[in-house]
């Protein structure tokens, strides 16, 4: 039987046929109506396919773009809002740092005045200061109420623990605060002895104490300040760097160091020396006015010199270096040298030989006797002491100690230790600065020991050189004074009596320069003074060197050139009429001629080493030079070399040489290069205002190299192609250092009597200079912002874009879609129904 196209089995083959290929268009259709899609097939789409996954490639990149904007958007809305509270805070600070110029801190003031008679003896007179009584009887040998009021004054100053100095001129004592916003009560009596004088004391408040109106401003601004640097968002510092971490990137700013110098300090002396030492002990003995009927007893090695005023204390310092050169059991024994008009210096002969200096008298404001440099007994180890001092606390500030040890260590090594302001004594920063000594490779000689207190204590048999300082801390010690020339004084007496006409005074010079005679002639009204007078202007007139003035009725005569002498005679030639006694001549302060050694300054430098833009500024006699340090210089020899270069090379020249000391002392001397002339030397360091990467500025947690990322890097955000942003900002941002450097200095200001104008002014300069940078920081935040706005829009508007390209290309008509889909059911299930009755049909139907 042939089969054919009309048979039954050919109709039920042509059925299985359209069920799969309507089967395919359904799952075709189907897949069209669920993605929206004519085909994920992209040879379906032939030469538009390309095209097609261009676009969804350029989607897919700007939906990246979009994603990262989405995820920096906060934080720059949150810097937004940090930038805006620090702009008000620095502006507010900058205001207020302008409006206090005439209302800075101001110290209690108290003057009390004496007044009457100083010859009765049991007077008793009483001054109350802050609850602590000072008295003083009179004995009858007071020369003038100066002497009651300087040893009141002199109890005063020496109590331990008063908040106050005094200051005693012309029987009054000025009482002056020394701490901000202390405030006392004073008061002050006499009580006059039975049947004497009158005597009355009396007590003006000049000033009160008070503070400055910003203190509590400024604490809280230090605080805001710390808060904003501090600031989390999505678990993350805002200012804290790049890498992770559960550190706040920003310290206590209230624990830091004051900018303007440390409140701590190491003191470094040798307590004991080797027998090859030098350190001779060395006492200045300042002299004060003997007056009549007063006593004074100075006491050297149990040799007693006693002296009776009335003397000048040019007087009594001239006297007492005659007795004790004089004296057979001191010689050899101390040397006395530096007499001036104000003392002399005496200096053992002998190193590790002490001397006793004792001073007892009747004088109420006596001589007192300064220790320029203690015995240091000689032993078997040199022995040295670095004491620390200050208070606890403080947050990064640095210890140092600085040893040479030849053979092990020919060139000095600094030990330094940055303390984290958990240290609950300076015992724990001498264990932290000890262990480190002790581990260091290679190690010492010395023996380092804490015996407590705050003491570092190192020993060795060979000789070492060691010093400590806190910060970068320099000091001056005047290591050989000059003995400053005086202008002698002299005071001429005309006795009288006076009324003859013709008597002839006459006065003649012969140095500086020879001059005269001068001759005066009297009339019968003329007195002492008239005389004086008539004397002065001769003299002045012939340009001798010499001024004569009137004190009172006396001629008194100065020398116009301290340290040059004038010789004279004043003598009476004719008398007439009465017997009228010869003038007299006193001189009242002598000539001390100029030197004959010039002062000698040593400067010590101390600190950690490796800092860099550090500048020690070093003036004298008004002149400066200024040295930046590299990092580069390994030790404080270094940068003391550099200084002695520039002094040495200044044009036009100094007034004194440099040169350095020796290795390892970190030190230089300046010698004044005329004798008699005082140096006024200081030496200030300079810390940067601002530090750069790697080096973290001081208020930052991160403060090893290692923690750079930490503390300095940006992040950074690719927005678009070929367009990167740097999307956050770290904490160590020069505005930012400005600005907790600037409420540092007026911390310090407010807190500081003598120096509070000098500290807000660079606390104003900084405050104004770090407003400019947040701004600036600030403008580039909102042009991040703007961006980002801009680039995300650009962004949708391309992406919306492109998806239109996309569904051009591979988009459906889903109701298109549905109807195909409808048609294409009902086609398939009319198949179905065929093909159910072809099943039932008889095989002769089947076969016909």
């Amino acid at each position: 039987m042939s089969l054919n196209a009309y048979s039954s089995y050919a109709n039920y083959l042509s059925n299985i046929s359209g069920v799969k290929n309507l089967q395919v268009s359904l799952a075709q259709l189907t897949q069209q109506l669920n993605t929206g899609k004519k085909s994920l097939d992209l040879t379906t789409y032939g030469v538009q396919g390309s095209r097609l996954l261009d676009l969804r490639a350029d989607i897919q990149r700007r939906e990246g773009y979009l994603d990262a904007i989405k995820a920096v958007t906060p934080d720059i809305k949150a810097y937004d809002n940090v930038f805006n509270s620090m702009e008000k805070l620095t502006s507010n600070m900058y205001s207020a740092f302008l409006s206090p110029l005439s209302d800075p801190p101001v110290a209690q003031k108290d003057k009390i005045v004496l007044e009457g008679d100083i010859s009765d003896v049991g007077d008793i007179y009483k001054v109350t200061v802050d609850g602590k009584l000072f008295s003083y009887v009179t004995g009858g040998i007071e020369g003038s109420l100066d002497d009651i009021a300087g040893n009141l004054a002199n109890q005063i100053n020496a109590e331990p623990g008063m908040r106050v100095k005094a200051k005693a001129v012309s029987g009054e004592i000025t009482i002056t605060s020394i701490e901000v916003g202390a405030t006392y009560n004073v008061t002050a009596s006499v009580t006059n002895v039975a049947g004497g004088a009158e005597n009355k004391v009396t007590t003006t408040q000049l000033q009160q104490g008070k503070v400055s109106p910003i203190v509590g401003q400024i604490d809280s601004s230090l605080s805001q300040l710390q808060s904003l640097l501090n600031e989390q968002i999505n678990d993350r510092f805002l200012f804290g760097g790049l890498t992770a971490n559960d550190k706040l990137p920003v310290v206590d700013l209230h624990k830091l160091p004051d900018p303007s110098g440390s409140a701590n300090a190491i003191t470094s002396s040798t307590v004991q020396q080797l027998a090859t030492g030098t350190t001779v002990q060395k006492v200045r003995v300042s002299t004060d006015y003997l007056g009549a009927l007063q006593t004074e007893t100075f006491t050297i090695n149990a040799q007693a010199f006693t002296f009776t005023g009335p003397l000048t204390a040019q007087e009594l310092a001239d006297q007492l270096r005659t007795a004790i050169n004089g004296s057979v059991p001191l010689t050899g024994v101390v040397t006395v040298s530096d007499v001036d008009a104000n003392g002399l210096t005496i200096t053992a002969t002998t190193p590790g030989t002490a001397f006793s200096a004792v001073i007892t008298g009747t004088d109420p404001t006596p001589a007192t006797v300064a220790t320029v440099q203690p015995n240091v007994p000689i032993g078997a180890s040199q022995v040295d002491t670095l004491q620390l001092s200050g208070p606890v606390g403080t947050i990064n500030e640095i210890f140092s100690v600085t040893i040479m040890d030849p053979p092990n260590n020919t060139l000095p090594v600094t030990i330094s230790y940055q303390t984290t302001g958990d240290e609950k004594s300076l015992d724990d920063i001498v264990t932290k600065l000890v262990d480190k000594i002790n581990s260091y490779q290679p190690p010492f000689t010395v023996t380092v020991t804490a015996p407590g207190n705050g003491r570092i204590q190192l020993s060795s048999t060979t000789a070492f050189e060691s010093h400590g300082g806190v910060q970068s801390q320099p000091t001056i010690a005047t290591t050989q004074r000059t003995v400053v020339p005086v202008a002698q004084k002299d005071e001429v007496t005309f006795p009288g009596p006076f009324g003859d006409a013709g008597d002839v005074y006459t006065m003649n010079f012969t140095a500086p320069v020879a001059g005269g005679p001068f001759t005066v002639t009297t009339t019968s009204v003329d007195d002492a003074q008239s005389v004086a007078q008539k004397f002065a202007g001769l003299i002045n007139a012939a340009g001798l060197g010499v001024t004569a003035a009137i004190k009172g009725s006396k001629l008194v005569l100065s020398s116009d050139t301290p340290g040059t002498a004038f010789t004279y005679t004043a003598v009476l030639t004719t008398d007439v009429g009465q017997v009228t006694a010869a003038p007299s001549t006193a001189t009242t302060i002598a000539n001390i001629p100029a030197g004959p050694l010039p002062q000698i300054d040593t400067v010590s430098l101390s600190g950690p080493v490796g800092r860099k833009g550090d500048a020690y500024e070093l003036t004298v006699g008004g002149r400066t030079v200024r040295y930046l340090t590299t990092g580069a210089e390994r030790d404080m020899d270094a940068i003391a070399i550099n200084l002695v270069a520039l002094v040495n090379a200044a044009v036009p020249a100094m007034s004194v040489t440099a040169n350095a000391g020796a290795t390892g002392t970190g030190s230089f001397t300046l010698t004044s290069n005329t004798p008699g002339v005082v140096l006024d030397t200081a030496l200030k360091v300079v810390q940067p205002t601002v530090v750069t990467d790697p080096v973290a500025p001081i208020y930052n947690e991160h403060q090893e190299p290692n923690d750079s990322a930490n503390a300095w890097q940006r992040g950074k955000i690719t927005v678009a192609d070929q367009l990167t942003l740097r999307s956050t900002f770290s904490a160590n941002e020069a505005a930012f250092q400005k600005l907790q450097l600037a409420l540092r200095y007026a911390q310090s200001a407010v807190n500081d009597l003598d120096h509070y104008q000098e500290k807000i002014d660079v606390a104003r300069q900084l405050a104004n200079d770090a407003l400019t940078g947040i701004r600036a920081l600030h403008a580039d935040n909102t042009v991040n912002d703007a961006v980002i706005t801009a680039t995300s829009l650009s962004h949708q508007t391309s992406i919306n874009l492109y998806t239109d390209g996309t569904e051009q290309i591979e988009g459906v008509d889903k109701n298109e879609v549905a109807a195909k889909l409808d048609v294409a059911q009902t086609q398939l299930q009319a198949i179905f129904a065929v093909m159910g009755t072809t099943s039932q049909i008889s095989l002769v139907n089947f076969l016909a």
